[in-house]
C-alpha cells in the first residue's frame, strides 16, 4: 500500500522515521533535533537491532536524516535533491574529521529510482569515505517499514493519507470504455497544430487558468497539448452524438463531482499535475482497462472546457 508520505508535514514525517528507526536500530534512537550546523539530525550509537540484518547489523555512530517533500511524484533523481546531497556532503566529511559519524542514513518520501539513486549512494560513499550509506525512499518506507507495522500505521493515522478523497470511478471507467471503442469509428479527422490553440470566445484563457490552478507550464505543453489535445474533437464528437446522450449525462455529473471534491481537497496537492496523476493512479491501478491513456485525456479534456479546476 501506498501511503500518502507527502500529506505528512515535515515535523511529522521525522517522527515518522524517528519511530522507523526505533524499530531497525534500537530504543535508544535520538529523535531529530538541531546539530552544530544548524541542520536536523537523528542519532544512534551502538549495534543496530536489525539493519541491514539481524545477522550483520551495522554498528558505531549512525547520522539519521529526514528529508521530506510535498510533491508526490517527487524522485531522488530530481535535480533539487541533488543538490541537497552535495550540501550534506560537506557536513559529513566534517562529522567524519571529528569522530561522529560512521553510519549515515537518509529517509525520504521520494521515489527511490535504482540506478541515479545508487550513484547517488556511491558520491557519498567515495566523497566522505564512509562505507555504511543508505537512501531509504519511499517504496522501501512503505512495504518495509510501514505496511508490517500496524501500530505505525495507527500511530501517524497513515491510513487517512491513503485515498484523500473518493468519487465514482466505475462512472468514468464506462466512459473510458466507451471512448476505447469508439475512437477508432469516429470518421472526423482531426489536424491539429500543438503550438496554435483557438479559444471560444467564452473561454477563459488557458494561461490564466494554469497560474490560478497552480499547473506547471511543462506539463500542459508536453502532457495536454502535446498527446491529448489531438483527441479532443474525437471526444466531443462522441458526446455530441445523440446515441450517447447517456454517458454524456455520466460524464458531466462526474466532471461536476470532481470539481467539488477537488475543491474541497486542493490544498492536499502542491500542482494541478499532481491531482491529475493522483486520479490516474486510483482508476488504473489494479485494474485491466485498456487504452489507459484515455484516462488522462479525459480529465485533460475537463480541464479545458473549465470543468474542473478554478475558472
Amino acid at each position: 500500500m501506498d501511503y500518502r508520505l507527502e500529506l505528512l508535514n515535515e515535523s511529522q514525517f521525522e517522527n515518522l522515521v524517528n519511530r522507523v528507526c526505533q524499530d531497525i536500530l534500537g530504543i535508544g534512537m535520538i529523535s531529530f533535533s538541531a546539530g552544530k550546523d544548524g541542520g536536523r539530525d537523528g542519532k544512534f550509537t551502538g549495534t543496530a537491532s536489525k539493519y541491514p540484518s539481524e545477522i550483520d547489523s551495522w554498528k558505531g555512530k549512525f547520522i539519521i536524516q529526514a528529508k521530506h517533500t510535498a510533491n508526490p511524484i517527487a524522485s531522488c533523481s530530481d535535480s533539487d535533491f541533488k543538490k541537497t546531497i552535495e550540501m550534506e556532503i560537506e557536513k559529513v566529511k566534517t562529522l567524519k574529521i571529528e569522530g561522529d559519524i560512521d553510519c549515515y542514513m537518509i529517509f525520504t518520501n521520494r521515489k527511490y529510482s535504482g540506478i541515479l539513486g545508487e550513484r547517488l549512494v556511491r558520491k557519498i560513499n567515495d566523497e566522505t569515505g564512509l562505507e555504511n550509506v543508505v537512501i531509504v525512499g519511499k517504496e522501501t518506507l512503505n512495504d518495509l517499514y510501514i505496511n508490517p507495522n500496524k501500530q505505525i500505521i495507527r500511530e501517524f493515522q497513515l491510513d487517512l493519507h491513503h485515498i484523500p478523497f473518493d468519487f465514482s470511478e466505475e462512472e468514468i471507467k464506462d466512459i473510458i470504455l466507451e471512448f476505447h471503442s469508439e475512437f477508432p469509428k469516429i470518421k472526423s479527422s482531426l489536424e491539429t497544430e500543438v503550438n496554435r490553440i483557438q479559444f471560444d470566445f467564452d473561454r477563459i484563457k488557458i494561461e490564466e487558468k494554469n497560474k490560478k490552478n497552480e499547473l506547471g507550464k511543462d506539463y500542459y505543453e508536453n502532457e495536454i497539448l502535446n498527446h491529448s489535445l489531438q483527441d479532443f474533437e474525437k471526444i466531443e464528437s462522441f458526446l455530441g452524438d445523440p446515441r450517447n446522450e447517456e454517458y454524456k449525462e455520466q460524464y458531466f455529473d462526474t466532471a461536476s463531482e470532481l470539481r467539488n471534491l477537488i475543491q474541497v481537497k486542493r490544498a492536499n496537492f502542491a500542482t494541478f499535475e499532481e491531482i491529475f496523476i493522483f486520479i490516474f493512479k486510483q482508476i488504473s491501478d489494479g485494474n485491466k482497462i485498456k487504452g489507459k491513456r484515455h484516462i488522462f485525456t479525459l480529465l485533460h479534456y475537463m480541464y479545458y472546457e473549465c470543468l474542473i479546476g478554478v475558472k
